[in-house]
């Protein structure tokens, strides 16, 4: 003990570090309004979205799926010239599906084409007009089961599609089984009951 630490008659402290005080804070930037703050890039325009609207056909831009090919959204007046532009012009000679999506306030249809000659796939969206949709039967007649399949589980009323009929639930099936508002205890889930 040091003299000055008896005089006091204070015990001495080993390795005890001096306390400091932690800094103070500034306080935060206020955040940016929403009208302020930065828009997301614009989505790129496609090689075949960019060919479309050169032939007079309004599109958006969806940008690139997951595997990096082409998307885009197509009015449903201009689905068929879309798709006649798309076989003809741009050689997507195979449509692999037409997909039906229920989102509650709207029904869509997904159509994937592939090209044989240029090995390149592509996706046209197209949303419903109160259940109704162009079919694209008369550009690709692979679209007449898909479509048949959408509209058997969704209701999707494909125009223009020459058997329209339903092709997995009987012809006595009431209602659409893949909405998001039907009923799983619906009593007509046991149609095979009867």
């Amino acid at each position: 003990m040091s003299d000055e630490q008896k005089e006091n008659g204070k015990e001495p402290v080993a390795n005890t570090p001096e306390k400091k005080e932690a800094p103070v804070a500034k306080p935060a930037a206020p955040a940016k309004p929403a009208a302020e703050a930065e828009a997301p890039p614009p989505i790129p325009a496609g090689e075949f979205g960019k060919a479309l609207e050169g032939a007079g056909i309004s599109v958006k831009h969806l940008g690139p799926d997951a595997l990096g090919n082409e998307m885009i959204d197509v009015a449903p007046a201009d689905l068929l010239k879309a798709g006649k532009f798309l076989r003809d012009k741009a050689q997507f000679d195979l449509l692999l599906s037409c997909t039906g999506i229920d989102w509650k306030d709207r029904l869509e249809s997904v159509y994937h084409l592939y090209s044989t000659k240029t090995f390149k796939y592509m996706a046209i969206k197209v949303t419903a007009e109160n259940e109704h949709s162009p079919s694209l039967m008369p550009v690709w007649h692979a679209a007449d089961w898909h479509e048949r399949e959408s509209y058997d589980l969704l209701g999707i009323q494909y125009d223009g599609h020459p058997n329209l009929t339903r092709i997995l639930m009987p012809n006595d099936w009431l209602g659409h089984p893949l909405r998001k508002d039907y009923k799983v205890n619906d009593p007509r889930l046991v149609w095979n009951e009867r």
